[in-house]
């Protein structure tokens, strides 16, 4: 019965690995690649442009200001 509760759950918010993925996503934006554990998020606000980087134990953003971040692709 306890995999069938999991089975449940995991369909209903999803497997644990994805929900940091989603909770990550949610934090820094657009996932634009993922490489040997190093994600790159992306997201345009009103304001600036934000570029993340996400490894295992460290997170590193960088903004400008001013711009829409389009062009920079």
């Amino acid at each position: 019965m306890d995999g069938l509760k999991r089975a449940a759950d995991w369909l209903e918010h999803g497997r644990p690995g994805e929900r940091a993925v989603l909770a990550e996503a949610a934090r820094h934006g657009a996932l634009l690649w993922s490489i040997g554990g190093v994600r790159a998020y992306e997201r345009q606000d009103s304001d600036a442009y934000r570029l993340t980087l996400a490894g295992a134990d460290s997170v590193l953003s960088y903004e400008v200001v001013g711009i829409e971040g389009g062009w920079l692709r």
